[in-house]
């Protein structure tokens, strides 16, 4: 009922005698359960703002707060899983912002340092001799992303730190960003031809496909076992 509590019917779905529903419809009209619904929100919302703190730094108050108001009143937010649900929201998020912008760029980084993260934890290099059939299907990392920015990055932190207004947006990324599970910092500025191999398996494609675009081996097998690429099947 808490997460619910937005809905118009907040007990559907719920197997419920006519006494039963009685009562619980009942005891959302109580000074105890406003109370504990007005605390979850709280703790909802001030979660949601952690998980996504640059991208929401950079917004107009009201935006920021529609956004977390959506967001909660979805019934989101109260997961145990911090991370996931992070991850979630800053999604949630990059769906509603001008693509491209300053700001989308922000929540795009946040959500891949918080995957490539979190893969990191499981992560482990794959054997590279599935590479020598050019018939195996490859894939862009599940933990992996690439992210473009339109500022220089110290000219970025700089703006967020002193919330100065960010300049007008260039015509071309200034910076490309790789994150991958198994890199040291989770990040590099990647090569031209890594960023064509990425750009190549936005959807699955097979080695022989990749090797005939002039992708050497020997790039592919670096791309793999730090979690940038990864087999498809």
């Amino acid at each position: 009922m808490l997460r619910e509590q937005k809905s118009s019917d907040p007990l559907h779905g719920v197997n419920l005698d006519a006494n039963e529903k009685r009562y619980f419809e009942t005891l959302q009209e109580t000074d105890g359960f406003r109370f504990c619904a007005s605390i979850q929100r709280s703790w909802c919302i001030g979660r949601a703002s952690r998980s996504a703190y640059f991208t929401l730094s950079l917004l107009p108050n009201e935006e920021r707060q529609a956004l977390l108001d959506e967001w909660v009143d979805a019934g989101a937010g109260t997961s145990s899983f911090f991370d996931a649900e992070g991850e979630s929201f800053l999604s949630f998020i990059s769906k509603r912002l001008t693509d491209p912008s300053h700001e989308l760029s922000v929540c795009q980084f946040e959500r891949a340092t918080l995957r490539a993260s979190n893969g990191a934890s499981s992560f482990s290099s794959p054997e590279v001799s599935g590479l020598a059939n050019a018939d195996r299907k490859l894939r862009q990392g599940r933990y992996a992303a690439l992210v473009c920015l339109y500022l220089d990055p110290s000219l970025l932190i700089e703006s967020m730190q002193t919330r100065k207004p960010l300049p007008p947006i260039s015509s071309e990324p200034i910076v490309l960003i790789m994150f991958s599970p198994g890199l040291p910092q989770l990040c590099n500025e990647p090569l031209q031809e890594e960023i064509a191999i990425w750009e190549a398996l936005d959807a699955p494609a097979s080695v022989g496909t990749l090797l005939s675009f002039n992708a050497s081996p020997k790039t592919l097998a670096r791309l793999l076992m730090q979690g940038t690429i990864d087999y498809a099947d």
